[in-house]
């Protein structure tokens, strides 16, 4: 395990497999298993954390902040987050760092750019996928995550950085979640961490609907969009710090407590949605930010859009491959992104994972690097 850059297609990542009784005795296998890993990632975070010039003081507080709002809001997943430090022999705080390491970056100006995401709602064979861009230096701090069912939970399956419960993935109820990441005016450490929202949606969602309830009970201060995706619909969730919005592909509305999809990030109605890290829904694009001064997020979503205009003039538009859309090479905009030649440290984004989910199937492919490296090491699960 290293904190240095490895190249993400090279990576043959570690799989967490776990068929415990109970969620208690699955921290525990967590921990004692991945102590190498969840040590690499702590520190690997703190390096990071102390690039974007955030003092660690404000890390720590920050994570003890959310670690609170867990308590609160899951007592069950905090229960398991203090198994997994104590059976991975650190502080709970220190374990807090990497799973609310979205909430801790609010109190940077900026961050690493992450995340192209396409999904295609068709009823009864919806399906979605994504590129997962993070900070390249990262590319061997995640692993595959094999999560066993325990009592009033569901086995889920997909890839969670070390240390964290869960993150992007496909339960066996065939509830899918992807995620970006987003920034907002307002955004501030200390709500649930998006990851554990994540973690919660794979291990308690049997619905669309309580899937979506999960995401809008949750307490949060930060900025993400949540892809959900089943086999008869696709739901993204925008997040800017306390308030959410939901889009559907051709425009249906949520509830009023939600707000109105507005937008329907749907070409033409052909049911594709896309997303990539700037707001979309029009009650949150006030005060929305860029992630950084370099960000790509606009470009690589008109690149998106561009080339399933060109499809549809050619072919039928619900033929197009979804990791074909992923796919990009010089030149284009880096939707399937890799490091510049000789970038430095904190200055180099990669696509560390390509995740594909087709919940009909109850099928979830994951690979290490992009859709552009081939798809060498992807990995295939039916649940």
């Amino acid at each position: 395990m290293t904190t240095e850059y490895v190249p993400a297609a090279e990576v043959r990542p570690e799989t967490f497999t776990s068929r415990a009784d109970d969620h208690v005795r699955r921290g525990v296998q967590r921990g004692h298993e991945l102590r190498t890993g969840i040590d690499s990632a702590i520190a690997g975070y703190r390096r990071y954390f102390e690039f974007l010039t955030i003092a660690e003081a404000d890390v720590r507080s920050a994570a003890a902040a959310s670690h609170a709002r867990i308590q609160e809001w899951a007592p069950e997943a905090a229960e398991e987050i203090a198994a997994v430090a104590g059976a991975a022999g650190v502080d709970v705080g220190e374990l807090m760092e990497v799973i609310a390491r979205t909430e801790i970056m609010t109190l940077s100006a900026g961050s690493a750019t992450e995340c192209s995401t396409v999904s295609l709602t068709r009823p009864g064979a919806s399906i979605a996928a994504q590129n997962w861009d993070w900070a390249a230096d990262f590319s061997t701090l995640w692993h595959i995550n094999d999560v066993g069912a325990v009592p009033g939970q569901l086995r889920h399956v997909g890839i969670a950085e070390y240390g964290m419960l869960g993150k992007i993935g496909l339960n066996e109820a065939g509830i899918g979640v992807l995620l970006n990441i987003l920034k907002h005016e307002g955004d501030e450490p200390g709500g649930v961490p998006i990851h554990m929202i994540l973690e919660r949606v794979l291990s308690k969602a049997t619905t669309l609907a309580e899937a979506l309830e999960i995401i809008h009970s949750a307490p949060t201060t930060s900025s993400s969009i949540i892809t959900v995706v089943t086999a008869d619909e696709v739901v993204q969730v925008e997040i800017a710090n306390a308030r959410k919005r939901e889009r559907r592909a051709g425009g249906s509305a949520g509830s009023s407590a939600e707000g109105s999809a507005g937008d329907s990030g749907a070409l033409g109605g052909s049911g594709y949605l896309l997303h990539t890290n700037h707001f979309l829904h029009p009650d949150l694009t006030p005060g929305g930010l860029e992630l950084n001064p370099t960000s790509t997020s606009r470009a690589r979503y008109v690149h998106l859009e561009r080339r399933l205009e060109a499809a549809a003039d050619h072919v039928d538009v619900h033929t197009v491959g979804l990791l074909d859309l992923l796919t990009t090479g010089p030149g284009q905009a880096p939707v399937s992104c890799t490091p510049a030649p000789g970038a430095a440290y904190g200055d180099r984004s990669a696509t560390l994972a390509t995740v594909q989910v087709d919940p009909k199937r109850r099928q979830i492919d994951l690979a290490p690097g992009s859709p552009a490296d081939g798809l060498h090491g992807n990995r295939r699960y039916r649940l």
